[in-house]
């Protein structure tokens, strides 16, 4: 992942995350479900859903030459 050099305000960012997720944990939790159940059940979604997307775009963006110009014909 990311450090925190890479990527402006992710302090800030992870905070509010936090803050959400620890929203989301408290609140799972008081429907009787196990905090590891929804860790683990979080960590699924995230990777399905974003971060195998976010790594894709991360590898293609870093494969793209500086000096690249598009002529919107790339597709």
């Amino acid at each position: 992942m990311a450090n925190d050099s890479v990527i402006p305000r992710t302090g800030e960012l992870r905070s509010i995350l936090d803050e959400k997720l620890t929203a989301l944990m408290r609140e799972m939790q008081d429907a009787n479900w196990a905090a590891e159940e929804v860790a683990f059940a979080l960590q699924a979604v995230l990777k399905e859903r974003w971060i195998d997307k976010a790594m894709a775009l991360r590898a293609a963006r870093s494969n793209v030459p500086e000096d690249f110009v598009s002529d919107g014909n790339e597709g």
